[in-house]
């Protein structure tokens, strides 16, 4: 049974999900995502979930299947070097195969590009305050299990708003290292739908071209597991400012010792007790 799949089980049966990113290729080619407002789809994982009929329980479940995979990372048996992704976190890109693919991303209490979850969801801006969360979909389906803390999905509708807009549709192309942020011709408002709180064990999918945003809730670190798969004719979509220019966002590669240090700690929190507020 490939990594893959044995991770999928673990977490639940609720969906498919991680980023595969192809070299140079925009994500697809309809940036109309007609799922927005999709019904949510939350389940519980990690250890102790349910598994499919006629299928073993796996070892240690999620936590152990990640806490394995963190600790080879930290000793360096597992060698790959952690990305400070421009969204505000770090990613740990554990396995690309294929369609699929697994990642690690570590949250901190004060990473950058991150809005704390609030009530009422916060309401669409022309030129949010820097740093703001970025409003994107993704062409890729994902599957996203919390390994500690507390994360917040918020869903999003995104409309067509030629006379009036507040932001304009960018496409995504990504290569090695870095994204190529181009814009395109869609002018857009965007509106909040549901804001969903996961914890500790919790799973939740999203569509490909499903927009979102990711909101950090309380003070305290956070870790999820995401597994991806390419959905081919989807793009990455991202949302910026109407009259915002072209751009190149690189990803900046951590060194050994940060690697280390990242995925030691997100070890250590996933075998001790969950502190999240």
């Amino acid at each position: 049974m490939d990594l893959f799949t044995r991770l999928d089980r673990a977490a639940g049966r609720t969906g498919a999900a991680a980023e595969p990113g192809e070299p140079d290729r925009p994500a697809g080619q309809d940036s109309r995502a007609g799922r927005d407002g999709r019904a949510d789809q939350h389940s519980r994982g990690g250890p102790g979930a349910p598994s499919e009929p006629g299928l073993p329980e796996e070892p240690g479940g999620l936590d152990g299947l990640v806490g394995g995979i963190l600790a080879e990372i930290a000793s360096g048996s597992r060698p790959l070097r952690a990305v400070a992704h421009p969204l505000g976190f770090y990613c740990l890109p554990v396995l690309r195969e294929g369609a699929c693919g697994v990642c690690v991303h570590v949250f901190g209490p004060v990473m950058p590009g991150l809005r704390r979850a609030a009530h009422p969801p916060p309401q669409p801006a022309a030129h949010p305050p820097a740093p703001s969360p970025e409003i994107h979909c993704h062409s890729w389906e994902l599957k996203s299990s919390v390994l500690y803390g507390r994360v917040g999905n918020l869903r999003v509708r995104v409309l067509d708003e030629p006379r009036r807009p507040t932001h304009r549709a960018f496409e995504v192309y990504s290569r090695t290292g870095a994204d190529e942020i181009r814009p395109t011709p869609r002018l857009v408002r965007w509106e909040p739908v549901v804001e969903q709180r996961s914890a500790r064990g919790e799973t939740y999918t999203l569509a490909a071209g499903e927009f979102h945003t990711t909101l950090l809730t309380g003070a305290a670190s956070a870790a999820t597991v995401v597994l991806g798969r390419s959905v081919p004719g989807s793009v990455d979509v991202v949302l910026g400012p109407v009259d915002g220019p072209a751009r190149r966002v690189v990803r900046r590669l951590c060194d050994a010792d940060q690697t280390a240090r990242i995925a030691g700690e997100a070890a250590r929190r996933i075998s001790g007790p969950d502190q999240a507020a």
